[in-house]
């Protein structure tokens, strides 16, 4: 096998380059709704192998940015959906938003690339496994954070379908994303006979058996308190009709006509932006209409826009009315979706291809949850739930978790079945039923376990009813956050090196 490798490293660049486009494709297979779980580390074992290969730090550089064109081109293609249908500005114009999105994604994977080369060359006293992984989590960290972060395909989220998902309550998706890296960068030492060592190899074998020890043998680290009923309204609001004002009135009149078909339940939940009028011109109008759901023990959560009394801020939120409380601004706003990132230069060049500028503004930091009767609500709009620290942080003052969303903008690609993955990840780090509400789908009840025990189809108008599961108490990963996975690289780290000055010493 380490003849192949070397063999495969003397290919012509361009070829090299397109092997590493196709296997960085392939790794999107792993992701909903393929759910084919190699795929991924397909992708990662051969971004190791040309890492490993390179003979200098350029040519890591660009071969590890071949993989992440493939991966990234593949994965996040339904950004040209959005863009092309609702932005305005023509296919050309979105093709090159795209392409310039996906290169920048490429760029956390090409740096990685050429940091780990450096690292493996100048620091060998550990493995290549140990540096790939380091450097990669560093530049998956780092995408995930800068300019609001896009913590979208992230290595962890490709073993729904292992043992490792059982891991995700102890450590959440960085730990999952961690073993991910290291399984395969292991494997691609070992495929092109640099050292792996024993004592990480053993620590990767423990890791995966504890994995299979919890899926057939589960611990329960939350407890169950109580059961509310609970009708999702899916509207299937066409998005570029949506905001229209017949849209939007006989939108609302489906809404509260159907909610009134369900005052048996004890929550209702619309989508995000399910009403296009403001809060503060709704809420004199839901008088009479929260008093009603009141008085049946109903509680309504709803998707609002409002704005400030100066009408110059506007933002996204949640509000909860009738049996509960609560107004929630959205805190993490989408990147050229509900804000423009450097306004000032970006700003005039939009308006040029004639493409629709978002001005909302991003709420506070601290805001309470929202209040369903005896239950507290974490809420979460769209794209907030791929933030799982923000998730963690919310969840000790929560019975269940709610995220609204509106899909619609990426019509039938596999963006909204991605996102729904991120949100059974959340279930399960988070011990709690997240409760989804979207305008044209994926509507659905997620429980505690990651699963999804109630959906609805897409691209229907809708309602889903089911029982929402309350739960208290906090898994590991909710009370440690990112310190499993600290501490287990700090050991591979460690038991690395020793390993390194044993063999030194030994004659």
């Amino acid at each position: 096998m380490s003849r192949l490798v070397t063999q495969f490293s003397k290919l012509p660049p361009v070829i090299i380059c397109i092997i590493g486009t196709i296997s960085g494709a392939i790794g999107v297979t792993s992701f909903s709704p393929f759910h084919f779980w190699p795929g991924y580390f397909v992708s990662l074992v051969v971004f190791s192998l040309l890492v490993i290969t390179s003979p200098t730090a350029k040519t890591s550089f660009w071969r590890g940015s071949s993989v992440a064109l493939g991966f990234f081109g593949a994965g996040v293609s339904w950004v040209y959906v959005s863009i092309a249908e609702y932005g305005q500005v023509g296919t050309v114009i979105a093709a090159l938003i795209t392409l310039a999105f996906v290169v920048v994604l490429c760029a956390f994977w090409a740096l990685s690339a050429w940091a780990s080369w450096h690292l493996i060359h100048h620091f060998s006293q550990l493995p290549a496994s140990v540096w790939i992984t380091l450097a990669l989590l560093i530049g998956e960290f780092a995408r995930s954070t800068l300019f609001t972060g896009f913590p979208w395909l992230l290595p962890g989220y490709a073993i729904e379908n292992t043992w490792l998902f059982e891991l995700l309550p102890i450590g959440g998706i960085w730990l999952t994303s961690a073993v991910v890296v290291l399984t395969s960068s292991a494997i691609a030492c070992v495929l092109s006979n640099k050292p792996a060592q024993l004592s990480l190899i053993s620590v990767l074998f423990i890791i995966w058996g504890s994995a299979a020890y919890l899926a057939y043998f589960p611990v329960s680290w939350v407890q169950q308190t109580g059961t509310l009923k609970t009708t999702l309204v899916q509207g299937n609001v066409k998005q570029d009709e949506k905001w229209l004002p017949q849209t939007a009135r006989e939108s609302l009149a489906y809404y509260q006509q159907t909610t009134i078909e369900h005052l048996d339940s004890e929550l209702v939940v619309w989508p995000e932006t399910a009403i296009t009028y403001t809060y503060s011109q709704m809420k004199p109008y839901f008088s009479s209409f929260s008093k009603e759901l009141s008085d049946t023990n109903t509680t309504l959560i709803t998707g609002i826009p409002d704005v400030s009394p100066d009408k110059k801020d506007y933002y996204n939120a949640i509000w909860a009315t009738g049996d509960g409380f609560g107004l929630y601004y959205k805190r993490r706003l989408v990147p050229f979706g509900e804000y423009i990132p450097f306004s000032e230069y970006i700003g005039p060049i939009l308006d040029v291809f004639g493409m629709p500028m978002s001005s909302f503004k991003s709420g506070d930091e601290n805001q309470p949850v929202l209040q369903v009767g005896e239950w507290g609500v974490a809420p979460f709009i769209c794209y907030e739930i791929v933030y799982a620290e923000q998730v963690r942080r919310m969840v000790r003052d929560s019975d269940f978790l709610i995220t609204i969303s509106n899909d619609g903008w990426f019509g039938t690609s596999f963006g909204p079945w991605q996102h729904l993955q991120i949100a059974k990840f959340r279930a399960k780090e988070a011990g709690r039923y997240v409760i989804r509400a979207t305008n044209t789908g994926i509507t659905a009840f997620i429980n505690e376990k990651g699963e999804v025990v109630a959906q609805a189809p897409q691209f229907e108008r809708t309602t889903l009813t089911a029982d929402a599961k309350a739960f208290s108490g906090v898994t590991p990963y909710v009370y440690w956050g990112y310190w499993p996975t600290l501490l287990l690289l700090l050991l591979c780290v460690a038991f690395s090196y020793l390993n390194g000055l044993v063999k030194k010493r030994t004659p």
